[in-house]
C-alpha cells in the first residue's frame, strides 16, 4: 500500500476508531404471561447472610425479583446497586450451601484459565446451569477500560451476573456483556469471536465495601480440575428473574448497549475495500437468486423466538446482509412484493460469496412462520480480480418461495 492509501486509509478509520464498540448485556428475556416480560440473569452467593452478588442491569428497576436455586426459589431484595460497575448485591432468605471466595493474590496474568458459570437461554438450556472455558485475552476492557477484563470464554444471555472463576475455584471477575458480533460484523465486514467481558474483582472488592457487605478472600496457590470447580460454582450460583416495573410485554431490554454511527464508506479508490453494488435493474435481479431455504428453531421456548435462517446466494456477487421479512398465518404460494404484507422486517448479516449457502439468526415474534429475502447488501468482486464495479446481467430466475 502506497503512502498515498495508507493516508486515505487512517482517515477512514480514525472515526472508528474513536468510537466505543458496541457491547450487548447478556440478560435474557423469557415470556412468563402475556402481559409481562421477565428478565433473567444469573447471580453468586458470597455471604453466608445469603448476599447474592449479580450485574446491575440484571435487577435494575425491578418490580419482584425471584432468587432460584434447584428446586427452590425465594424472594429477593436489591441491597445495593452501582449502574456504572454493572454490579449489584441482592438478598434473600434461600438458603446457599456454599460461596465463592475472591482472588486476593496473585495478580491475575494475561492467558490464564478461566471458567465461567450461570443460566444462559433460560427455557432452552440446562436448569442446572452452564459452564464454559477459556483464558484471559486481555487485562482491559474495551478501550482499555480498567473495569474489566477480557475473555475468551463462551457466554449467552443470561449469563449476565454470574461468576468468572480462576483455576482454583477463586472468583476473578463477574461475567457482564459480549461484544455485539453483528454490530460489528456490520461495519467491518468480519464476525468477532469469544470477545466477552467480565468485571473485575477489585471493582467488585471496593462496591462491596463502600456498601458494608461481607466476604471471603483467598489465594489461588493450586489447580484444580475443572469439574471441582465446576462442583463449587454450582453450589453457589443462582438464577435470577425480574419482573421489570412497566416493562412493554414481549419486548427485550438490553441496557448499556450504546449505539453509534455505522463505519463510514471507504474512499472510492482505497484498494481492497469496492463499494457496494448500486441499486438498479441488474441488482434486483440478482435480489431473487439470494433465498432463505430453511427456517429451524434452535431454542425452543425462548421469547422473542430465536430463529436460524439457512441462506443461499446463487448470485454472482458476495452478499454482506439481507433484510427478510416475515408472514404469518397459512404459508403464502410466493413472497409478496409489497413490504406492507409482511408483518415485520429485519437486517440480518451474512456474508455469503457467489455460491456460498451459510445460517444466520435473529429474534423475531412467536407467530413469525414464513421469511422472504426483500433487500441484498451486494459487494462485487474485488479491483484487483479486474471485474467491474457494477452489477452485471442476470438472467430472471423466477420468484422466490417462503421459507418456513
Amino acid at each position: 500500500m502506497n503512502r498515498t492509501a495508507r493516508r486515505r486509509l487512517a482517515r477512514w478509520l480514525a472515526p472508528a476508531l474513536a468510537a466505543p464498540i458496541l457491547c450487548l448485556t447478556l440478560c435474557t428475556p423469557a415470556c412468563a404471561q402475556a402481559t409481562t416480560t421477565v428478565r433473567t440473569g444469573s447471580g453468586f452467593a458470597i455471604s453466608r447472610a445469603t448476599h447474592i452478588v449479580t450485574n446491575a442491569h440484571v435487577v435494575t428497576q425491578c418490580k419482584a425479583v425471584r432468587v432460584l436455586f434447584g428446586t427452590q426459589q425465594a424472594s429477593g431484595r436489591v441491597l445495593a446497586l452501582d449502574s456504572e460497575a454493572d454490579l449489584a448485591v441482592v438478598q434473600t432468605s434461600l438458603s446457599v450451601p456454599r460461596t465463592i471466595a475472591m482472588r486476593s493474590s496473585p495478580a491475575l496474568r494475561l492467558g490464564e484459565s478461566v471458567i465461567a458459570f450461570g443460566f444462559p437461554l433460560t427455557g432452552s438450556l440446562s436448569q442446572g446451569g452452564n459452564l464454559t472455558t477459556g483464558n484471559v485475552s486481555a487485562l482491559a476492557g474495551l478501550r482499555d477500560d480498567p473495569k474489566y477484563i477480557q475473555v475468551t470464554a463462551p457466554v449467552q444471555p443470561g449469563n449476565s451476573g454470574g461468576p468468572l472463576l480462576d483455576g482454583g475455584g477463586n472468583l476473578i471477575g463477574v461475567i457482564t456483556a459480549k461484544l455485539d458480533a453483528l454490530a460489528v460484523a456490520k461495519r467491518t465486514g468480519d464476525v468477532p469471536q469469544n470477545v466477552n467481558f467480565a468485571v473485575r474483582v477489585d471493582v467488585l472488592e471496593a462496591f462491596l465495601q463502600d456498601h458494608k457487605v461481607a466476604y471471603d478472600v483467598a489465594v489461588t496457590d493450586s489447580q484444580l480440575a475443572v469439574a471441582d470447580v465446576a462442583d463449587m460454582a454450582k453450589q453457589a450460583s443462582v438464577r435470577l428473574e425480574c419482573t421489570p416495573s412497566g416493562a412493554p410485554a414481549g419486548r427485550p431490554e438490553t441496557v448499556r448497549a450504546q449505539a453509534e454511527p455505522p463505519f463510514p464508506p471507504p474512499p472510492p479508490d482505497t484498494p481492497g475495500r469496492p463499494a457496494p453494488v448500486p441499486s438498479d435493474a441488474a441488482q434486483e435481479q440478482m435480489l431473487q437468486q439470494v433465498e432463505v431455504t430453511e427456517v429451524r428453531t434452535p431454542y425452543p421456548g425462548t421469547a422473542p423466538a430465536i430463529r436460524e435462517l439457512a441462506v443461499v446466494n446463487r448470485s454472482p456477487y458476495s452478499v454482506l446482509q439481507i433484510t427478510v421479512g416475515w408472514l404469518e398465518g397459512q404459508s403464502p404460494r410466493q413472497c409478496p412484493g409489497a413490504r406492507s404484507a409482511y408483518r415485520g422486517t429485519k437486517d440480518l448479516y451474512v456474508s455469503l460469496k457467489s455460491g456460498q449457502s451459510g445460517t444466520t439468526m435473529g429474534e423475531f415474534s412467536e407467530q413469525a412462520k414464513y421469511f422472504c429475502v426483500l433487500a441484498a447488501q451486494f459487494l462485487p468482486p474485488g479491483r484487483a480480480e479486474g471485474q467491474p464495479n457494477s452489477a452485471p446481467e442476470a438472467s430472471d430466475p423466477g420468484q422466490p418461495q417462503p421459507a418456513r
